[in-house]
Order: C-alpha cells, then sequence, then structure tokens
C-alpha cells in the first residue's frame, strides 16, 4: 500500500469493512442523514410554493409573508440531526482505530487509512441520503391527492389608521396536507443529495486532523486545558442584551417598522450569542461544578463524578449541546406563544395552530438530541472500559460506576437546562415586550382593553419543557447503562490505552 495509493475501489471496500460496531456506526449514520435530507427537501418544497399551488390545510403554507419562517424552522429542525450524525460517527471509535492501525501496520499511508475512514462517513451518507429522498418521494405519492375540507384562507387588510386587520374565510376547497403539488427543481434535489454526505465527509476529515494514526494504535490529540468563562460572559452578554431590549428601543425612541431589518439582525446576534454562550459554556459549568465537589464529597459515586467533570469537562458539553439549543429554543418559542396570544383575536385560530406545529417540530428536535446524548453517553462508556475495568479489579461495585455515570450526565446538565428555559424565555419577554395592547373590545367581550395588559410568564410550558428534557435525559443515561456490565469485565484490562 506504502508504493502506491490504492485504487477507489479498494478504499471503498476497506471503507465498508467491519465488526458489528461499525455496521451500526453505518446504520446510525445514514438513519441521521436520512432524516436530513427529507428536512432539507421539505424545506425546498415550501421555498418552491408558487401562485399557483395549494391551497393547504396548514394556513401558514397560504401565506407567503410566513414561508420563510417554516422554511426557517425545518433546516433548525436540521441542526440536532445532524449534531446526532456527527455523534453517531464516534460509535465504535476503539474498534475502528485497531482496524486503522492494523492497515498501517500492513503498510498503509497516514493519508491512505484518513481516506478509508472519511469514505466510510461518506458512504454512510450516500445511503442516508438515498434512504432520504426515496422516503420524501414515496410520502409525496402516498399524500399526493388532495383532500376536499374546510380550509381558513386568512388575510391581512391595514385600515386607513394603520390598524391591522386579519380577514379569515372559510372555504370547502381540495386542499393538500403538505406541498405535494409543488415541482421542485432538479438543482434543489441534487443539492440536498449532495449535502448530507460531502458534510459528513468533511466533518470526517476535520476531526482526523487531530488524531494520529500509527501501526501501534490511534493517539487523538485532545485539548487538556480547563474550559474559561468567556462562553458564560458571552451568555450574559447575549440573553442580557434581549431581556432589556425592549427598554432599550424605548429610551432611544427606536422605531420598529421603519428599522425592522435592523432591529430584526440586532437580535438575532444576540440570541446567537446567548446561544453561543450557552452550548460552549456547559463545559465551564461542569469544570466547575467539579472543580467544587471533589475536595468535599466522600461518597465514591460523586467523587469519580467529579473528578470526570474535571479531567474531561468537554465530554459533557458536547453531548449536551444540542439538548440546550433544543431548549432554548423551545423556552423563547412558549415566551412568543403568551404574546402573540394575546395579541390576536382568540377567535381566530391560526396562531394558536401555528405554534401547536412548532410544538411538534421542537417535540422532534428534543427527541433527536435526546437520541444523540444516548449515542454519545453508551460510546463514552465504551471507550473507558480499560479504567472501568480498573477500578471493578479494584473492588468498585458496578453500582457505584452506574450512579457516577448519571451523576456525570444529569448534574451539570439541570443549572445549564435551568440557565437555557431562564435565557429563551427572557428573550421571547425582552425582544416583544413584557405588556401588550390587547384587540378591541368588541373582539374581546369582558375584557377592558383599555390599558395595556402584562404578558404572563408561562410558567407551565416551561416546566414541561426543562422538566420534560431532564427526564429523557435521565431515561436515556440510564439505557445506556447496558453497556456497563461489558465493560467492566476483567478481560478489558487488556484493551490498548
Amino acid at each position: 500500500m506504502s508504493s502506491s495509493c490504492p485504487r477507489p475501489a479498494t478504499s471503498l471496500r476497506l471503507a465498508a469493512t467491519g465488526g458489528r460496531a461499525d455496521l451500526m456506526r453505518i446504520v446510525l449514520t445514514a438513519l441521521g442523514g436520512a432524516a436530513t435530507t427529507v428536512g432539507l427537501l421539505l424545506a425546498m418544497s415550501v421555498a418552491a410554493i408558487g401562485s399557483g399551488d395549494g391551497p393547504y390545510t396548514a394556513d401558514v403554507l397560504n401565506q407567503p409573508g410566513l414561508r420563510p419562517g417554516v422554511i426557517v424552522v425545518l433546516l433548525l429542525l436540521c441542526v440536532p440531526v445532524l449534531f446526532f450524525v456527527g455523534q453517531c460517527t464516534r460509535v465504535g471509535a476503539p474498534q475502528r482505530d485497531r482496524r486503522l492501525a492494523a492497515l498501517r501496520m500492513a503498510g498503509a499511508t497516514p493519508a491512505d487509512v484518513r481516506r478509508i475512514a472519511a469514505m466510510e462517513t461518506g458512504l454512510a451518507g450516500v445511503i442516508g441520503a438515498v434512504l432520504g429522498a426515496t422516503t420524501f418521494f414515496a410520502g409525496r405519492a402516498l399524500l399526493g391527492s388532495p383532500q376536499v375540507r374546510e380550509v381558513e384562507i386568512s388575510t391581512d387588510e391595514i385600515g386607513s389608521d394603520g390598524q391591522v386587520t386579519r380577514m379569515v374565510e372559510t372555504l370547502s376547497t381540495a386542499a393538500h396536507t403538505l406541498p405535494t403539488d409543488v415541482t421542485l427543481p432538479a438543482w434543489s434535489i441534487v443539492l440536498a443529495l449532495l449535502a448530507v454526505p460531502l458534510a459528513a465527509t468533511a466533518a470526517s476529515v476535520v476531526a482526523l486532523r487531530q488524531v494520529t494514526i500509527s501501526p501501534f494504535g490511534v493517539i487523538h490529540h485532545r485539548v487538556t486545558r480547563p474550559p474559561t468563562l468567556l462562553p458564560i460572559v458571552l451568555l450574559l452578554a447575549g440573553a442580557g442584551g434581549l431581556a432589556i431590549w425592549e427598554t432599550v428601543a424605548t429610551t432611544l425612541r427606536l422605531d420598529l417598522q421603519d428599522g425592522l431589518g435592523l432591529y430584526a439582525g440586532v437580535a438575532l446576534v444576540l440570541f446567537v450569542l446567548a446561544a453561543a454562550g450557552l452550548i460552549f459554556g456547559s463545559a465551564s459549568v461542569a469544570f466547575l461544578i467539579g472543580t467544587w465537589l471533589a475536595p468535599r464529597v466522600r461518597h465514591p459515586s460523586l467523587l469519580i463524578a467529579a473528578r470526570r467533570m474535571i479531567d474531561a469537562p468537554f465530554t459533557a458539553s458536547r453531548a449536551s449541546s444540542a439538548v440546550l439549543l433544543a431548549v432554548l429554543l423551545g423556552a423563547a418559542v412558549q415566551g412568543t406563544r403568551t404574546t402573540f396570544l394575546l395579541l390576536t383575536d382568540p377567535s381566530d385560530g391560526f396562531y394558536a395552530d401555528t405554534f401547536r406545529l412548532l410544538d411538534t417540530a421542537l417535540l422532534v428536535a428534543i427527541g433527536v438530541a435526546v437520541a444523540g446524548l444516548l449515542v454519545i453517553t453508551a460510546e463514552g462508556i465504551v471507550a473507558r472500559r480499560r479504567t472501568l475495568a480498573s477500578l471493578t479489579a479494584a473492588g468498585t461495585p458496578r453500582r457505584v460506576l452506574a450512579a457516577a455515570t448519571l451523576i456525570e450526565v444529569f448534574l451539570p446538565l439541570v443549572p445549564t437546562v435551568v440557565l437555557a428555559t431562564a435565557a429563551g424565555v427572557l428573550a421571547a419577554r425582552g425582544f416583544f415586550g413584557t405588556t401588550v395592547q390587547p384587540p378591541g373590545s368588541g373582539r374581546v367581550p369582558g375584557r377592558d382593553v383599555t390599558a395595556p395588559v402584562g404578558v404572563p410568564v408561562p410558567w407551565v410550558q416551561l416546566s414541561v419543557l426543562a422538566g420534560g428534557t431532564l427526564a429523557a435525559v435521565m431515561l436515556v443515561t440510564a439505557l445506556a447503562l447496558i453497556f456497563l456490565r461489558r465493560s467492566t469485565s476483567v478481560t478489558e484490562l487488556r484493551t490498548a490505552a
């Protein structure tokens, strides 16, 4: 192999060869790629809706001004799925490392084994893209026939006084559930099919830049310096800026209508800062919690978990990043929902239906993020099997190691989920305000609307969001413990470090 570069067919065969762990990695990566492809094709279908298409049962698709929001939501749903794909590429990493080291022993160059590893990820991405496209077009065929039902077509009219009135007309017509009547351009289909394999391959190449593959093993060059407090500063700056945004806009007498682009742009930058600070700050939170606990606790489970949080704080950050992003977006949606439902006529179910669709999308995002956490927790247990086997051989009970694993995942996640929930709802209340002027008294009987109404904090929805997420994380972490018994076997002491 060292004398010449192996042929592409040979590299592809070596990439597709492996054991059960390698097969599981390819299957999980392909499933994630399929879900991403379906999301991209759905977003492109919404973008391709023309004036002669429709109508649709979801009124949000009948409004040209609201379709960009639907596209953004669909693209955002692809983010946790891509996190999941990235985490799935680590499944069975120790077995893959040994296989790559064996190829180096057989004469392969470092470039050869990197190419083989990248081709494995790209192959899984291609399978996922084809599977996703097949699922998408099969769904179009099954849901392509319109159904006769009553559809609410709503239009906004601006009166001479500047007030916006929503006119709702109910029609009995043939409506599509999804934009299955839209013809997708060929270039958009090709783009969706290429996006996932190329992104997966690029991520694999970047990850392998920090790896040295020798005939004697695979060395991962990890950053050992402790996390800084800069992400927490970013979180405070972003969330704090959004929380006082309404006050700043009122003080500076900013006109929302005249400067809508700048207004929304600054708010988006602040939200991105808050999200980045939250995601990268989880490592700082884990490190601080571990540093505080280690010299103070005596229980072995707490002590092992604390030392793990000190030695590998970025593991918790990598595992929980998608979960925290989903919670942040979910809290922002719940705060926005409360404001919009006060601003609109209760008899108009347009916004209520739209937010129900958003809730469904967020539920899918949280589910995918938690599934990724399951994958990465299980892989972490398998990757540390030599250390776990050493502790077991020294007399540490398995129940202590199981409790330490649960604490290591759950303890840093509790404050960060609370921070994500608070940052999201503060962002919504700061951007849209804490008081609103509800619709006219004629449209809201039995309520005095002459004065502004305070926007309540949606405590119930936020509690369900945060509590449900933490419960799901605890459940999947407990499921990952099924790998603990095999990883604590004394035979794992022979595993290469």
